[in-house]
């Protein structure tokens, strides 16, 4: 017998949408395909003109609801999405990623066995542009580092629909780091996390994928994030700007390096202080640099 069969848990799991074309049919077959009998799919279109909107009409007879209309961004998509949410637990999948087999089925089981846990995160395969795979950890401290970094993969996380009443709606804000900022609200609500070495999703990458080509800004919100939840009272984020402007974005990271070698010699004895500073620890959490390298339109993964 399926878990699905016999298992009381309902999912409530959104899609936003604008202008995906043909990827999205792939985001709503892996959730029909998950052959999970109480699951709420709700789809958030934001106004697609694009083929997209076809193959909505095409699967409706396998959504709970429907919403057609303007956001003010993907964020706002998820809040009305959200909104229309029933089930005990919430996720949301992205038009261009895929859930895998069972996943539903095998997170069912973590909440059934863990009644401690508010929030439930799996590895995810990422998957890109130029046909490169990487496999994500889940971290058990994710939710600790959670004011410096950003561990979560978004597709493979799903929580309590209680935990996410207290949360309240995503912050229309931000551009990329509204899912961040929801996860570090969670920590500072006291969520507690379990990790499964399980695969949950799919991530896939692309040339017009906005997380593969917004280096610039992913800088200014990750700035934003660690200054408003990070330690030494937001002040990592002043150092970890410093140092993406004036090393970063000037080659002193790249292997090999691409700098002048006085520059690199400035970035070693900066290291050094701040070494002896905030400590090893925050000076080796900095990772920004794949956004240094999506700015200078150089490879990134």
């Amino acid at each position: 017998m399926k878990v699905s069969e016999i298992m009381p848990i309902k999912f409530s799991i959104v899609i936003p949408n604008y202008n995906s074309g043909e990827v999205i049919e792939r985001a709503i077959t892996s959730l029909i395909s998950q052959h999970y009998r109480n699951l709420q799919i709700i789809i958030a279109d934001a106004g697609s003109d694009d083929i997209s909107r076809d193959i909505i009409e095409h699967y409706r007879p396998y959504f709970d609801t429907v919403i057609m209309e303007k956001d003010r961004g993907q964020a706002d998509g998820l809040n009305k999405g959200f909104s229309y949410a029933t089930g005990d637990i919430f996720g949301w999948l992205c038009a261009d990623d895929e859930l895998l087999p069972g996943a539903l089925n095998h997170v069912c089981e973590i909440f059934m066995n863990a009644s401690e846990a508010d929030i439930v995160t799996g590895m995810c395969e990422r998957i890109f542009e130029d046909g490169s795979t990487h496999m994500t950890v889940s971290d058990p401290e994710a939710l600790i580092k959670i004011g410096v970094q950003n561990l979560i993969e978004q597709p493979s996380t799903f929580w309590r629909k209680s935990l996410h009443k207290k949360i309240g709606l995503l912050d229309l804000s931000y551009y990329l780091g509204f899912d961040w900022d929801f996860w570090a609200r969670m920590r500072d609500f006291g969520a507690r996390i379990v990790t499964t070495d399980r695969v949950l999703s799919r991530y896939f990458f692309s040339d017009a994928n906005k997380c593969s080509r917004a280096g610039d800004l992913f800088a200014e919100e990750a700035f934003r994030l660690v200054r408003k939840y990070g330690p030494m009272f937001g002040g990592l984020a002043y150092i970890y700007r410093f140092i993406y402007r004036h090393f970063d974005l000037k080659g002193c990271l790249d292997v090999p390096q691409t700098c002048s070698s006085l520059r690199y010699f400035l970035y070693a004895m900066t290291r050094i202080i701040l070494r002896a500073t905030i400590g090893k620890k925050y000076l080796n959490m900095y990772n920004w640099h794949f956004a240094s390298c999506q700015e200078r339109n150089l490879k990134w993964y």
